[in-house]
């Protein structure tokens, strides 16, 4: 805090744990359990990105992407999966607001040459 004090908490997290944090926002992989704050969520089992986090339109959203099955997840803080997810990427996924019309954009690969841009409505 500003006056020097310092907290600190055991996560129990290991080295095969894939981490991402915000100020307000910890997000933890391990294997197939995705953690968003205190919410466990068992994804299939598979070989997953570390998880990222995005901050836009004053929400907060978490993506991971299986690289075996080509899946992206994408969550919201609450570790609700959202709408129409996942969907095909071979790549992790970056979510963005390209243009100046309502939704979000995620961005991601298809293969080695290609790039996918999916729009969120």
């Amino acid at each position: 805090d500003t006056r020097g004090k310092v907290t600190t908490k055991n996560l129990n997290l290991t080295d095969k744990h894939k981490i991402f944090t915000t100020s307000k926002t910890l997000v933890t992989l391990r294997e197939n359990q995705l953690k968003i704050k205190s919410r466990l969520i068992d994804l299939d089992f598979g070989e997953y990105t570390e998880p990222k986090i995005f901050y836009l339109n004053d929400k907060i959203y978490i993506t991971t992407t299986d690289l075996q099955s080509k899946k992206i997840y994408l969550f919201d803080s609450q570790a609700k999966s959202i709408p129409n997810f996942p969907v095909f990427g071979t790549a992790p996924a970056e979510l963005q607001k390209l243009d100046n019309e309502n939704g979000l954009e995620l961005i991601t690969q298809s293969d080695d040459k290609t790039i996918v841009v999916y729009k969120m409505h």
